[in-house]
């Protein structure tokens, strides 16, 4: 008996079946819209619950800069939207590395820790929505509240008086890479060598050095030139510990390239390479607030054809 007991139909009387209800097809329910880009900026950070700092909120990790009232945390940056194949294959590689971290001794290396490290994936949140993914042009800075208006204003005139335009670039290959503090280490896309990188960083860097903030990767030789060891990268995850270390790597450096005798198949590698990256637009966070700031189309003559870069 069901829990309400409803009276039964005339006696002798047949019901016809009813027929299952038909699905509306919508046209194009597959294919919905991106988001635009302004709504993706005013949803991409998380609330902040609390002013202290508690690693438990955080997955285990720890606030870089106190947070103090009137200042206002500042990031510079380039963001990357991965394609459904390029997001595909970065998830894989993110696998691959975690599998690799747990098994270390398997390849030979030994593992920092007593137990497995884990590795946190940056490519979705906990929902399972893909996460927008970043190329630093700025160290964390830290802006007064009567900076905030004049340090945007400032880079936006910058960026504008050079003329930047769109560009693209592609990996080199992959690295585990602490911080500063060696409280996390990060799986890293390393870029190739980019003229469009090293000249946004330098404009970042002389903003930056005005307000008497501190300048990005200024220890690798003060303003970065095209033809210097390139020390751009995307970052795809992270772990508290120090997944793997190779056997001849010093505690110093730390850092452990991820290659051929990695446990990622070659093919992956292969494909790693040759993936392109797109950049039209650069992002500054300060606070809460995303702005953005577009590059000039980069117009090419082909063919006696103009052709807008920008959406190739």
């Amino acid at each position: 008996m069901g829990l309400v007991d409803y009276p039964d139909s005339e006696e002798g009387e047949e019901q016809a079946p009813v027929p299952p209800a038909k699905k509306r097809k919508v046209e194009g329910a597959n294919e919905l819209p991106p988001l635009p880009a302004s709504f993706l900026d005013r949803y991409s950070s998380t609330v902040r619950t609390s002013t202290q700092d508690d690693p438990s909120l955080h997955g285990g990790r720890k606030r870089v800069m106190p947070h103090v009232e009137g200042n206002w945390p500042t990031h510079v940056y380039l963001e990357w939207h991965p394609k459904s194949n390029d997001f595909d294959l970065l998830s894989r590689l993110v696998c691959d590395s975690q599998r690799y971290a747990i098994d270390g001794n398997k390849q030979k290396m030994s593992i920092v820790s007593s137990e497995p490290p884990e590795v946190k994936s940056l490519l979705e949140n906990d929902l399972g929505v893909a996460l927008p993914l970043h190329v630093s042009l700025s160290r964390p800075l830290i802006l007064k509240t009567t900076q905030k208006e004049a340090f945007l204003d400032r880079l936006k005139q910058s960026i504008s008086g050079r003329s930047l335009k769109t560009f693209g670039v592609k990996p080199s290959d992959l690295a585990w890479h602490p911080n500063e503090d060696k409280t996390r280490w990060f799986l890293v896309l390393r870029l190739r060598t980019s003229t469009g990188l090293h000249s946004l960083l330098n404009v970042c860097n002389d903003v930056a050095s005005s307000f008497e903030q501190p300048l990005l990767y200024a220890e690798r030789g003060g303003t970065q030139k095209s033809g210097d060891e390139n020390p751009f990268h995307v970052s795809l995850a992270w772990s508290l510990q120090p997944p793997v270390l190779d056997k001849d790597t010093t505690e110093a450096t730390r850092k452990l390239s991820v290659g051929e005798e990695s446990g990622i198949p070659y093919e992956l590698i292969g494909q790693l390479v040759g993936l392109p990256i797109r950049f039209s637009e650069v992002k500054v966070r300060i606070g809460q607030d995303v702005h953005s700031i577009a590059l000039r189309p980069n117009r090419r003559v082909s063919s006696g054809l103009v052709q807008n870069e920008a959406k190739t």
